[in-house]
């Protein structure tokens, strides 16, 4: 038994460190935008690095349920594009994710997300967060371990299973995960 549970577990080690090297090789197609305007089936942005404006369909996007969060104008998104047929096959609303999150398994821990693409940790952890990104669609964390028993930056291929203004689901290490957005009050 202990010779199977050592091979489911490296099993799914193997299948993160493949995820995560795939992530590195294949080339990144994301484009951050701010969203001008929208309609059911397409989106007007302005690329955030060349302010060029395009306009591309995102119905395929919605029927794969690869829209994550909602989709508001004048808010940061983090689209895939494919120019060739004029539509974007993701779209993650950054305005909605960027901020700090509190887990819903009562530990009192959360993580703060920050428009720079660093993240934090609030409260206890196994992981300490260093970093985020949005990487051709997968929202991807990089972390150490925090018991200190080792210091190798770790990255997470994550996936996004829902975003709303006040609630996010993702998974991380094989586990999904529930958090709830909290108010940021300063000075109190």
């Amino acid at each position: 038994m202990l010779a199977t549970l050592s091979f489911i577990a490296c099993q799914n080690k193997d299948k993160r460190a493949l995820i995560a090297a795939a992530n590195q090789t294949e080339p990144d197609s994301t484009m951050y935008v701010r969203l001008e305007s929208h309609t059911e089936d397409s989106l007007t942005f302005t690329q955030l690095d060349s302010k060029r404006t395009r306009t591309m369909g995102y119905a395929r996007a919605v029927q794969e349920k690869m829209v994550f969060g909602d989709v508001t104008d004048g808010d940061t998104l983090a689209v895939v594009p494919q120019f060739k047929e004029r539509c974007v096959l993701s779209v993650t609303n950054l305005s909605q994710l960027i901020g700090l999150w509190m887990f819903n398994d009562n530990s009192g821990g959360g993580m703060r997300l920050t428009a720079d693409g660093a993240a934090c940790n609030v409260g206890p952890a196994s992981v300490s967060l260093r970093d985020w990104k949005i990487r051709n669609g997968h929202f991807i964390l990089r972390y150490v371990q925090a018991d200190g028993s080792d210091y190798a930056l770790r990255t997470d291929s994550s996936r996004i299973v829902s975003l709303t203004t006040d609630k996010l689901v993702y998974t991380l290490r094989d586990s999904t995960i529930s958090c709830n957005r909290m108010d940021e009050v300063i000075g109190q």
